[in-house]
Protein backbone atom coordinates (compact mmCIF):
# COMPACT_ATOMS: atom_id res chain seq x y z
CA UNK A 1 0.00 0.00 0.00
CA UNK A 2 0.87 3.46 -0.77
CA UNK A 3 2.47 5.34 2.32
CA UNK A 4 1.41 8.61 0.64
CA UNK A 5 -2.09 7.43 0.39
CA UNK A 6 -2.34 6.41 4.19
CA UNK A 7 -0.75 9.81 4.86
CA UNK A 8 -3.83 11.56 2.86
CA UNK A 9 -6.03 9.41 4.55
CA UNK A 10 -5.15 9.98 7.79
CA UNK A 11 -4.92 13.89 7.05
CA UNK A 12 -8.51 13.96 6.22
CA UNK A 13 -9.74 12.17 9.22
CA UNK A 14 -7.81 14.27 11.41
CA UNK A 15 -9.39 17.25 9.54
CA UNK A 16 -13.15 16.37 9.89
CA UNK A 17 -13.05 15.77 13.29
CA UNK A 18 -11.24 19.48 13.41
CA UNK A 19 -14.06 20.41 11.91
CA UNK A 20 -17.12 18.58 13.39
CA UNK A 21 -18.07 20.50 16.44
CA UNK A 22 -19.73 17.63 18.06
CA UNK A 23 -16.47 15.36 17.73
CA UNK A 24 -14.90 18.30 18.97
CA UNK A 25 -16.85 18.09 21.81
CA UNK A 26 -16.53 14.32 22.38
CA UNK A 27 -12.87 14.83 22.19
CA UNK A 28 -12.68 17.50 24.95
CA UNK A 29 -14.75 14.86 27.07
CA UNK A 30 -13.37 11.47 26.57
CA UNK A 31 -9.83 10.22 27.32
CA UNK A 32 -10.45 7.40 25.28
CA UNK A 33 -11.14 9.39 22.14
CA UNK A 34 -8.47 11.77 22.60
CA UNK A 35 -5.82 8.72 22.95
CA UNK A 36 -6.93 7.63 19.48
CA UNK A 37 -6.67 11.44 17.77
CA UNK A 38 -2.81 11.02 19.37
CA UNK A 39 -2.41 7.92 17.63
CA UNK A 40 -2.81 9.81 14.59
CA UNK A 41 -1.30 12.35 14.90
CA UNK A 42 1.95 10.24 15.79
CA UNK A 43 0.96 8.55 12.94
CA UNK A 44 1.57 11.66 10.88
CA UNK A 45 4.37 12.33 12.38
CA UNK A 46 6.07 9.11 11.47
CA UNK A 47 5.12 9.69 8.26
CA UNK A 48 6.57 12.66 8.04
CA UNK A 49 10.01 11.33 8.66
CA UNK A 50 12.65 11.01 6.71
CA UNK A 51 12.20 7.36 5.90
CA UNK A 52 8.63 8.16 4.77
CA UNK A 53 8.98 11.58 4.19
CA UNK A 54 5.26 12.30 3.14
CA UNK A 55 3.41 15.62 2.72
CA UNK A 56 0.12 17.17 2.13
CA UNK A 57 -0.02 19.91 -0.87
CA UNK A 58 4.21 20.30 0.28
CA UNK A 59 4.21 20.64 3.60
CA UNK A 60 3.91 18.90 7.10
CA UNK A 61 0.38 19.44 8.71
CA UNK A 62 1.17 16.78 11.52
CA UNK A 63 2.32 19.62 14.44
CA UNK A 64 -0.79 21.53 13.54
CA UNK A 65 -3.06 18.98 14.12
CA UNK A 66 -1.45 18.94 17.55
CA UNK A 67 -1.55 22.30 17.96
CA UNK A 68 -5.34 22.01 17.19
CA UNK A 69 -5.72 18.91 19.62
CA UNK A 70 -4.07 21.34 22.20
CA UNK A 71 -6.64 24.41 21.30
CA UNK A 72 -9.74 21.75 21.50
CA UNK A 73 -8.88 19.56 24.92
CA UNK A 74 -7.30 22.12 26.59
CA UNK A 75 -5.00 19.49 27.64
CA UNK A 76 -1.38 19.23 26.77
CA UNK A 77 0.32 16.15 25.21
CA UNK A 78 3.32 15.30 23.59
CA UNK A 79 3.30 13.73 20.67
CA UNK A 80 6.14 11.64 19.12
CA UNK A 81 6.57 9.44 16.06
CA UNK A 82 6.32 5.61 17.41
CA UNK A 83 9.52 3.72 17.91
CA UNK A 84 8.61 0.84 17.21
CA UNK A 85 8.88 -0.48 13.47
CA UNK A 86 5.71 -0.21 11.96
CA UNK A 87 5.16 -0.86 8.30
CA UNK A 88 2.60 1.02 6.09
CA UNK A 89 -0.29 -1.91 6.28
CA UNK A 90 -0.27 -1.78 9.62
CA UNK A 91 -0.44 2.40 9.80
CA UNK A 92 -3.61 1.43 7.46
CA UNK A 93 -5.10 -1.46 9.89
CA UNK A 94 -4.56 1.42 12.54
CA UNK A 95 -6.30 4.08 10.67
CA UNK A 96 -9.36 1.66 9.67
CA UNK A 97 -9.83 1.24 13.14
CA UNK A 98 -9.84 4.27 14.48
CA UNK A 99 -12.79 4.99 12.32
CA UNK A 100 -14.77 2.30 13.28
CA UNK A 101 -14.28 3.30 16.78
CA UNK A 102 -15.57 6.50 15.94
CA UNK A 103 -18.43 5.53 13.90
CA UNK A 104 -19.55 2.63 16.48
CA UNK A 105 -19.28 5.38 19.43
CA UNK A 106 -20.63 8.95 18.01
CA UNK A 107 -22.68 7.55 15.41
CA UNK A 108 -20.66 9.01 12.48
CA UNK A 109 -21.15 7.58 8.95
CA UNK A 110 -18.18 5.88 7.85
CA UNK A 111 -18.66 7.92 4.50
CA UNK A 112 -17.93 10.79 6.15
CA UNK A 113 -15.18 10.16 7.84
CA UNK A 114 -13.18 8.74 4.58
CA UNK A 115 -14.36 11.58 2.90
CA UNK A 116 -11.10 12.85 0.63
CA UNK A 117 -12.91 15.00 -1.73
CA UNK A 118 -12.59 18.42 0.17
CA UNK A 119 -9.52 20.10 0.34
CA UNK A 120 -7.62 21.95 2.97
CA UNK A 121 -5.01 24.29 3.81
CA UNK A 122 -3.13 25.22 7.48
CA UNK A 123 -5.33 28.40 7.84
CA UNK A 124 -8.64 25.92 8.08
CA UNK A 125 -7.15 23.97 10.59
CA UNK A 126 -6.30 27.05 12.92
CA UNK A 127 -9.60 28.26 11.87
CA UNK A 128 -11.48 25.25 12.98
CA UNK A 129 -9.77 24.65 16.41
CA UNK A 130 -12.33 25.96 18.10
CA UNK A 131 -14.97 24.99 20.30
CA UNK A 132 -17.80 27.84 21.93
CA UNK A 133 -19.01 27.73 24.85
CA UNK A 134 -22.47 27.84 23.83
CA UNK A 135 -22.09 24.68 21.75
CA UNK A 136 -20.75 22.93 25.29
CA UNK A 137 -23.56 23.89 27.32
CA UNK A 138 -25.86 23.00 24.48
CA UNK A 139 -24.52 19.18 24.07
CA UNK A 140 -24.28 19.07 27.90
CA UNK A 141 -27.80 19.75 28.27
CA UNK A 142 -28.36 17.41 25.79
CA UNK A 143 -26.86 14.65 27.13
CA UNK A 144 -28.03 15.17 30.55
CA UNK A 145 -31.77 15.18 29.32
CA UNK A 146 -30.84 11.50 27.07
CA UNK A 147 -29.25 10.42 30.42
CA UNK A 148 -32.17 11.34 32.30
CA UNK A 149 -34.47 9.76 30.24
CA UNK A 150 -33.14 6.68 29.65
CA UNK A 151 -32.69 6.08 33.50
CA UNK A 152 -36.27 6.74 33.83
CA UNK A 153 -36.66 4.26 31.20
CA UNK A 154 -34.78 1.86 32.66
CA UNK A 155 -36.46 2.05 35.92
CA UNK A 156 -39.73 1.61 34.55
CA UNK A 157 -38.99 -1.22 32.60
CA UNK A 158 -37.57 -2.68 36.00
CA UNK A 159 -41.05 -1.33 37.87
CA UNK A 160 -43.25 -3.17 34.87
CA UNK A 161 -40.52 -6.55 35.25
CA UNK A 162 -41.55 -6.69 38.74
CA UNK A 163 -45.12 -6.37 38.44
CA UNK A 164 -45.55 -8.75 35.89
CA UNK A 165 -43.81 -11.24 38.28
CA UNK A 166 -45.96 -10.44 40.74
CA UNK A 167 -49.00 -11.04 38.82
CA UNK A 168 -47.95 -14.65 37.56
CA UNK A 169 -47.07 -15.86 41.09
CA UNK A 170 -50.75 -14.96 42.59
CA UNK A 171 -52.62 -16.42 39.35
CA UNK A 172 -52.59 -19.69 39.29
CA UNK A 173 -55.59 -20.93 37.59
CA UNK A 174 -55.47 -20.75 33.77
CA UNK A 175 -58.57 -18.64 33.32
CA UNK A 176 -56.93 -15.80 35.61
CA UNK A 177 -53.74 -16.51 33.44
CA UNK A 178 -55.45 -15.90 29.86
CA UNK A 179 -56.96 -12.72 31.46
CA UNK A 180 -53.64 -11.30 32.81
CA UNK A 181 -52.55 -12.14 29.08
CA UNK A 182 -55.67 -10.48 27.68
CA UNK A 183 -54.59 -6.99 30.33
CA UNK A 184 -51.15 -7.64 29.21
CA UNK A 185 -52.09 -7.66 25.37
CA UNK A 186 -54.09 -4.57 26.21
CA UNK A 187 -51.56 -2.07 28.32
CA UNK A 188 -49.26 -3.03 25.28
CA UNK A 189 -51.73 -1.78 23.04
CA UNK A 190 -52.18 1.47 25.05
CA UNK A 191 -48.46 1.68 25.90
CA UNK A 192 -48.16 1.72 21.65
CA UNK A 193 -50.22 4.27 21.39
CA UNK A 194 -49.15 6.28 23.94
CA UNK A 195 -45.74 6.04 22.21
CA UNK A 196 -47.00 6.90 19.19
CA UNK A 197 -48.84 9.88 21.06
CA UNK A 198 -45.18 10.61 22.48
CA UNK A 199 -43.97 10.65 18.72
CA UNK A 200 -46.43 12.90 17.48
CA UNK A 201 -45.80 15.42 20.40
CA UNK A 202 -42.17 15.28 19.34
CA UNK A 203 -43.46 16.81 15.99
CA UNK A 204 -46.67 18.40 17.12
CA UNK A 205 -45.48 20.00 20.86
CA UNK A 206 -42.04 20.53 19.97
CA UNK A 207 -41.01 20.74 15.92
CA UNK A 208 -38.29 20.66 15.26
CA UNK A 209 -36.88 24.30 13.98
CA UNK A 210 -36.89 25.66 10.09
CA UNK A 211 -33.77 25.41 9.23
CA UNK A 212 -34.09 28.05 6.35
CA UNK A 213 -35.47 30.34 9.06
CA UNK A 214 -32.64 30.13 11.59
CA UNK A 215 -30.41 33.15 11.12
CA UNK A 216 -27.35 31.32 11.34
CA UNK A 217 -28.16 29.48 8.00
CA UNK A 218 -26.32 31.09 5.29
CA UNK A 219 -27.31 29.67 1.74
CA UNK A 220 -25.34 31.49 -0.22
CA UNK A 221 -21.50 30.71 -1.70
CA UNK A 222 -19.85 33.97 -0.65
CA UNK A 223 -19.53 36.35 1.89
CA UNK A 224 -18.69 39.92 -0.37
CA UNK A 225 -15.86 41.50 2.05
CA UNK A 226 -16.90 45.12 1.53
CA UNK A 227 -20.68 44.44 1.35
CA UNK A 228 -21.46 46.29 4.43
CA UNK A 229 -19.25 48.78 2.90
CA UNK A 230 -21.02 49.10 -0.18
CA UNK A 231 -24.21 48.85 1.33
CA UNK A 232 -23.75 52.29 3.53
CA UNK A 233 -22.34 54.04 0.54
CA UNK A 234 -25.84 52.80 -1.41
CA UNK A 235 -27.30 54.54 1.57
CA UNK A 236 -25.83 57.89 1.87
CA UNK A 237 -26.71 57.94 -2.70
CA UNK A 238 -30.60 57.57 -2.10
CA UNK A 239 -30.38 59.56 1.18
CA UNK A 240 -29.06 62.28 -0.89
CA UNK A 241 -31.01 61.97 -3.37
CA UNK A 242 -34.69 61.77 -2.03
CA UNK A 243 -32.81 65.33 -0.16
CA UNK A 244 -32.50 67.04 -2.93
CA UNK A 245 -35.86 65.56 -4.34
CA UNK A 246 -37.70 66.44 -1.59
CA UNK A 247 -36.26 69.95 -1.41
CA UNK A 248 -36.96 70.55 -5.65
CA UNK A 249 -40.67 69.21 -4.82
CA UNK A 250 -41.79 71.16 -1.74
CA UNK A 251 -39.73 74.18 -3.56
CA UNK A 252 -41.82 74.09 -6.61
CA UNK A 253 -44.84 73.97 -4.42
CA UNK A 254 -44.10 77.27 -2.91
CA UNK A 255 -43.16 79.16 -6.33
CA UNK A 256 -46.90 80.64 -6.81
CA UNK A 257 -47.67 81.98 -10.08
CA UNK A 258 -50.61 84.32 -9.89
CA UNK A 259 -53.07 83.11 -13.16
CA UNK A 260 -56.45 84.86 -11.73
CA UNK A 261 -57.86 87.09 -14.17
CA UNK A 262 -59.39 89.08 -11.69
CA UNK A 263 -56.25 90.66 -10.32
CA UNK A 264 -54.90 93.73 -12.70
CA UNK A 265 -51.10 91.98 -11.79
CA UNK A 266 -52.16 88.74 -13.02
CA UNK A 267 -50.28 87.17 -15.99
CA UNK A 268 -52.80 85.91 -17.71
CA UNK A 269 -54.67 89.10 -18.79
CA UNK A 270 -50.96 89.50 -20.94
CA UNK A 271 -52.22 86.46 -23.32
CA UNK A 272 -55.48 88.88 -23.40
CA UNK A 273 -54.17 92.15 -23.26
CA UNK A 274 -57.36 93.43 -25.85
CA UNK A 275 -59.65 91.43 -23.57
CA UNK A 276 -62.45 93.23 -21.59
CA UNK A 277 -62.76 90.90 -17.98
CA UNK A 278 -65.61 92.50 -17.15
CA UNK A 279 -67.65 90.71 -19.33
CA UNK A 280 -68.97 87.16 -19.65
CA UNK A 281 -66.19 84.55 -20.80
CA UNK A 282 -64.86 81.28 -21.17
CA UNK A 283 -61.14 79.68 -21.88
CA UNK A 284 -60.62 77.21 -24.58
CA UNK A 285 -58.40 74.92 -25.74
CA UNK A 286 -57.66 75.26 -29.52
CA UNK A 287 -56.46 73.06 -31.82
CA UNK A 288 -55.53 72.35 -35.63
CA UNK A 289 -59.15 70.03 -35.12
CA UNK A 290 -61.26 71.26 -32.42
CA UNK A 291 -61.52 73.56 -29.50
CA UNK A 292 -62.94 72.38 -25.73
CA UNK A 293 -63.70 74.39 -22.66
CA UNK A 294 -61.33 74.51 -19.72
CA UNK A 295 -60.86 75.64 -16.61
CA UNK A 296 -58.01 77.21 -15.69
CA UNK A 297 -56.65 77.30 -11.89
CA UNK A 298 -56.14 80.76 -10.13
CA UNK A 299 -52.71 79.88 -8.70
CA UNK A 300 -50.45 77.31 -9.67
CA UNK A 301 -46.98 76.38 -9.02
CA UNK A 302 -43.82 77.07 -11.51
CA UNK A 303 -44.40 73.87 -13.72
CA UNK A 304 -47.93 75.07 -14.25
CA UNK A 305 -49.54 72.83 -11.82
CA UNK A 306 -52.64 73.48 -9.43
CA UNK A 307 -51.21 71.63 -6.72
CA UNK A 308 -51.17 72.83 -3.16
CA UNK A 309 -47.86 73.46 -1.37
CA UNK A 310 -49.30 70.92 1.70
CA UNK A 311 -50.23 67.94 -0.60
CA UNK A 312 -46.14 67.89 -2.22
CA UNK A 313 -45.13 68.14 1.47
CA UNK A 314 -47.01 65.12 2.23
CA UNK A 315 -45.70 63.04 -0.64
CA UNK A 316 -42.09 64.05 -0.32
CA UNK A 317 -42.67 63.25 3.62
CA UNK A 318 -43.51 59.78 2.77
CA UNK A 319 -40.85 59.39 0.24
CA UNK A 320 -38.21 60.50 2.77
CA UNK A 321 -39.89 58.45 5.20
CA UNK A 322 -39.29 55.03 3.09
CA UNK A 323 -35.99 55.85 1.57
CA UNK A 324 -34.72 56.35 5.09
CA UNK A 325 -36.57 53.43 6.41
CA UNK A 326 -34.64 51.46 3.68
CA UNK A 327 -31.20 52.66 4.57
CA UNK A 328 -31.56 52.32 7.91
CA UNK A 329 -32.08 48.60 7.29
CA UNK A 330 -28.85 48.48 4.56
CA UNK A 331 -26.87 50.81 7.68
CA UNK A 332 -27.59 48.92 11.18
CA UNK A 333 -25.32 46.50 12.26
CA UNK A 334 -26.52 43.08 10.93
CA UNK A 335 -26.29 39.96 13.76
CA UNK A 336 -27.26 37.77 10.33
CA UNK A 337 -24.85 37.11 7.77
CA UNK A 338 -28.13 36.68 5.47
CA UNK A 339 -28.19 40.22 6.26
CA UNK A 340 -25.27 41.55 6.69
CA UNK A 341 -23.58 40.12 3.60
CA UNK A 342 -26.70 40.20 1.14
CA UNK A 343 -29.52 42.64 -0.44
CA UNK A 344 -32.83 41.45 -1.13
CA UNK A 345 -33.31 41.91 -4.83
CA UNK A 346 -36.65 42.85 -4.43
CA UNK A 347 -35.58 45.49 -2.44
CA UNK A 348 -33.38 46.96 -5.05
CA UNK A 349 -35.96 46.50 -7.82
CA UNK A 350 -38.16 49.16 -5.69
CA UNK A 351 -35.47 51.54 -5.00
CA UNK A 352 -34.32 51.12 -8.74
CA UNK A 353 -38.06 51.82 -10.03
CA UNK A 354 -38.59 54.62 -7.53
CA UNK A 355 -34.99 56.23 -8.26
CA UNK A 356 -35.70 55.85 -12.25
CA UNK A 357 -39.28 57.44 -12.04
CA UNK A 358 -37.26 60.95 -9.93
CA UNK A 359 -34.52 60.82 -12.84
CA UNK A 360 -37.56 61.69 -15.22
CA UNK A 361 -38.82 63.59 -13.31
CA UNK A 362 -35.92 66.04 -12.38
CA UNK A 363 -34.54 65.67 -16.26
CA UNK A 364 -37.45 67.86 -16.99
CA UNK A 365 -36.44 70.75 -15.08
CA UNK A 366 -32.13 70.86 -14.72
CA UNK A 367 -32.62 74.11 -16.77
CA UNK A 368 -34.53 77.53 -17.18
CA UNK A 369 -35.71 76.75 -20.53
CA UNK A 370 -36.88 73.49 -19.91
CA UNK A 371 -39.08 74.66 -16.81
CA UNK A 372 -40.61 77.18 -19.14
CA UNK A 373 -41.54 74.33 -21.94
CA UNK A 374 -44.08 73.21 -19.06
CA UNK A 375 -45.99 76.19 -20.03
CA UNK A 376 -46.37 75.46 -23.74
CA UNK A 377 -49.98 74.24 -23.44
CA UNK A 378 -51.15 78.01 -22.58
CA UNK A 379 -50.14 78.88 -26.79
CA UNK A 380 -53.55 76.55 -27.16
CA UNK A 381 -55.28 78.81 -25.17
CA UNK A 382 -58.39 80.32 -26.65
CA UNK A 383 -60.43 82.92 -24.74
CA UNK A 384 -64.59 83.38 -26.35
CA UNK A 385 -68.39 83.44 -25.09
CA UNK A 386 -71.09 81.01 -25.80
CA UNK A 387 -72.53 82.88 -28.87
CA UNK A 388 -69.17 83.65 -30.32
CA UNK A 389 -66.39 81.91 -31.77
CA UNK A 390 -62.89 81.35 -29.41
CA UNK A 391 -60.05 83.57 -30.25
CA UNK A 392 -56.46 82.35 -30.21
CA UNK A 393 -53.92 83.97 -28.14
CA UNK A 394 -51.18 85.79 -30.03
CA UNK A 395 -49.29 87.01 -27.16
CA UNK A 396 -47.69 83.81 -25.59
CA UNK A 397 -44.34 84.97 -26.25
CA UNK A 398 -45.04 88.47 -23.55
CA UNK A 399 -46.58 85.81 -21.41
CA UNK A 400 -43.21 83.65 -21.24
CA UNK A 401 -41.37 86.62 -21.62
CA UNK A 402 -42.88 87.77 -18.29
CA UNK A 403 -42.61 84.86 -16.25
CA UNK A 404 -38.98 84.19 -17.05
CA UNK A 405 -38.10 87.47 -15.84
CA UNK A 406 -40.14 87.56 -13.08
CA UNK A 407 -39.28 83.85 -11.23
CA UNK A 408 -35.64 84.52 -12.71
CA UNK A 409 -34.22 83.34 -9.25
CA UNK A 410 -36.41 80.63 -8.56
CA UNK A 411 -36.34 78.86 -12.04
CA UNK A 412 -32.51 79.13 -11.61
CA UNK A 413 -33.03 77.81 -8.19
CA UNK A 414 -35.15 74.64 -9.39
CA UNK A 415 -32.50 74.17 -11.80
CA UNK A 416 -29.86 73.80 -9.20
CA UNK A 417 -31.99 71.46 -7.12
CA UNK A 418 -32.61 69.60 -10.37
CA UNK A 419 -29.06 68.84 -11.33
CA UNK A 420 -28.33 67.88 -7.85
CA UNK A 421 -31.39 65.01 -8.10
CA UNK A 422 -30.29 64.16 -11.57
CA UNK A 423 -26.60 63.08 -10.34
CA UNK A 424 -27.66 62.01 -7.26
CA UNK A 425 -30.21 59.75 -8.88
CA UNK A 426 -27.82 58.32 -11.57
CA UNK A 427 -25.01 57.37 -9.35
CA UNK A 428 -27.79 55.55 -6.91
CA UNK A 429 -28.50 53.56 -10.02
CA UNK A 430 -25.12 52.42 -10.31
CA UNK A 431 -24.77 51.51 -6.44
CA UNK A 432 -27.77 49.35 -7.46
CA UNK A 433 -26.16 47.62 -9.95
CA UNK A 434 -23.13 47.28 -8.59
CA UNK A 435 -24.87 45.55 -5.61
CA UNK A 436 -26.79 43.41 -8.11
CA UNK A 437 -22.86 42.37 -9.24
CA UNK A 438 -21.49 41.50 -5.74
CA UNK A 439 -24.86 40.42 -4.48
CA UNK A 440 -23.86 36.75 -3.26
CA UNK A 441 -25.43 33.56 -5.45
CA UNK A 442 -27.38 30.72 -4.00
CA UNK A 443 -25.60 27.83 -2.86
CA UNK A 444 -27.34 25.04 -4.44
CA UNK A 445 -25.57 22.37 -2.71
CA UNK A 446 -25.96 23.38 0.84
CA UNK A 447 -29.31 24.02 0.03
CA UNK A 448 -29.86 20.59 -1.02
CA UNK A 449 -28.40 19.54 1.77
CA UNK A 450 -29.74 21.55 4.01
CA UNK A 451 -33.23 20.02 2.67
CA UNK A 452 -32.32 16.80 3.41
CA UNK A 453 -30.96 17.39 7.26
CA UNK A 454 -34.62 19.03 7.81
CA UNK A 455 -36.33 16.28 6.26
CA UNK A 456 -34.28 14.06 8.76
CA UNK A 457 -35.26 16.17 11.52
CA UNK A 458 -38.85 16.16 10.61
CA UNK A 459 -38.85 11.88 10.83
CA UNK A 460 -36.82 11.79 14.00
CA UNK A 461 -38.95 13.94 15.54
CA UNK A 462 -42.14 12.24 14.41
CA UNK A 463 -40.63 8.90 15.89
CA UNK A 464 -39.85 11.00 19.45
CA UNK A 465 -36.06 10.80 18.71
CA UNK A 466 -33.61 13.42 18.86
CA UNK A 467 -31.66 14.40 15.53
CA UNK A 468 -28.53 16.67 15.51
CA UNK A 469 -28.55 18.72 12.24
CA UNK A 470 -25.14 18.71 10.86
CA UNK A 471 -23.34 21.58 12.26
CA UNK A 472 -21.30 22.70 8.96
CA UNK A 473 -24.61 23.89 7.76
CA UNK A 474 -24.79 26.44 10.39
CA UNK A 475 -22.82 29.68 9.98
CA UNK A 476 -19.49 29.73 10.92
CA UNK A 477 -19.40 33.61 11.87
CA UNK A 478 -22.36 32.84 14.12
CA UNK A 479 -20.91 30.28 16.26
CA UNK A 480 -18.00 32.17 17.27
Amino acid sequence: MDNKKVYVSISHLLFYIVKSNKLKYYLRKNEEFRKEVIKLIDLLLLLESDKFKCRYNRKKIAADFAKAYVKITKVSNRFEAPEEEINVEEMYAEYSRIITFISDSYKVTRKSLTNEEEPFTIEDIERNSKLSTEFIAKMDEKLAEEAKEKAEKEAQEKADEAKTTSDAKKDSQTTNQQNFNQSAGFNKQNFNQQNIFNANMGMNGIPPQNLFLNPKFYPFKTKPKYMPMIKKLFTLLMLITIIFYVALVIYVGTVRVDLNYKNETSLIRLLFPDHKWDTEFNFYQITSSMSRKVNIAGNVDIFGKATTNITSIIFAVFYFLWFGYIGYTFWKKQDSSRLKYRVSGFTLLIVAIFVIYILFEVATSISPDLTIKKWNAYSQLGIGTESTNPVLTTHFDDFINKLKSDYSSQLSTIASLSICALVSSILTLMGAFMLVIVNPKKDVQKIMRARQEQANATMAAMQGKTYEIDPRLFDEDEQK
